[in-house]
């Protein structure tokens, strides 16, 4: 039985996965080629989060 957690997640899942969808068909083939690329380097942790600095 799957948690309220686990539902919430599935539902976000699907969410994004619906948004990538729609971004997709927006998108030309060397953008489609990039966005694949940028997801698969996040994935594997070879990205660089962007930190926001605070101005005191």
């Amino acid at each position: 039985m799957a948690t309220t957690l686990e539902k919430e997640l599935r539902l976000i899942r699907e969410r994004l996965d619906s948004i990538e969808d729609a971004l997709g068909e927006e998108m030309s083939d060397d953008d489609k080629k990039a966005r694949v690329e940028a997801l698969k380097e996040h994935r594997e942790g070879r990205t660089v989060p962007f930190a926001r600095k605070h101005n005191h």
